[in-house]
């Protein structure tokens, strides 16, 4: 194969990328209808399900999102109970969150059947694929890091 094609197979890949992403969120927020829970929200507990108990900016550096918009959705999450605010012995104004015990369920949950979802295509490819694709992923997200906003200044594409 001639590199002329493997770049045109390439760029046909990143095109995609776009609306799988779309796809999966609706996806996802179709799973959320009645939890009360946005595609944000679910996103906070699943790096707090990762990493345990977390500060605000911690959060929005691991989702590459803005604190203030990180803030909103912890807000969000506390009033609902799902997670609870602790003292952060390295900081003491930026507490830390953590999953509430009713959090972890809820979020166990949600990944439950996302997992069956996921389970349903899965069949579809082989372990080696799977392993190709996320080599392609990782490679392209390497490749393009100098482009990667800082989430205290996230820019625009316009």
């Amino acid at each position: 194969m001639s590199g002329a094609a493997e770049t045109s197979e390439l760029y046909e890949l990143i095109r995609l990328i776009r609306p799988v992403h779309r796809r999966l969120a609706r996806a996802v927020e179709a799973k959320l209808v009645g939890t009360g829970i946005s595609v944000g929200m679910r996103a906070v507990m699943e790096v707090l399900d990762e990493a345990g108990a977390t500060s605000v900016p911690d959060i929005g550096r691991a989702l590459f999102l803005a604190r203030q918009q990180i803030q909103l959705l912890v807000n969000d999450l506390e009033k609902l109970g799902l997670i609870g605010r602790h003292p952060n012995p390295a900081h003491k104004r930026s507490p830390l969150f953590a999953l509430t015990d009713s959090g972890r369920t809820q979020f166990g949950e949600i990944r439950a059947g996302e997992d069956a979802d996921i389970a349903l295509v899965s069949k579809r490819f082989s372990s080696a694929e799977v392993a190709a694709a996320q080599q392609v992923v990782c490679a392209l997200l390497d490749h393009f890091a100098e482009f990667e906003d800082d989430p205290n200044r996230p820019r625009g594409l316009e």
